[in-house]
């Protein structure tokens, strides 16, 4: 399912999406190609608690927690310098 998908199904609403599809163009920007929805929420705050759970349970997933009022899902990806523990 592409993003603009995803937002007409689910109009202002917040959702949280696995990523199916993407890669990083040269700004940093992941552009996502498809996305799974996984869930809607009338809140961030409810969204982001499943989002939490979710990636505890699976970490290797791609997961987001967007509001559909985004044309774009504009996500930069960071560069990690240093020693994760």
């Amino acid at each position: 399912m592409k993003w603009e998908d995803v937002c007409q199904a689910f109009p202002n609403q917040w959702v949280l999406i696995e990523v199916v599809e993407a890669y990083t163009n040269e700004e940093n920007e992941r552009v996502l190609e498809g996305v799974t929805p996984l869930n809607k929420f009338p809140t961030s705050m409810e969204a982001m608690n499943a989002y939490q759970q979710m990636h505890k349970e699976n970490p290797q997933k791609e997961l987001y927690v967007l509001h559909t009022s985004r044309k774009e899902p504009n996500i930069m990806e960071r560069k990690w310098v240093g020693v994760r523990s």
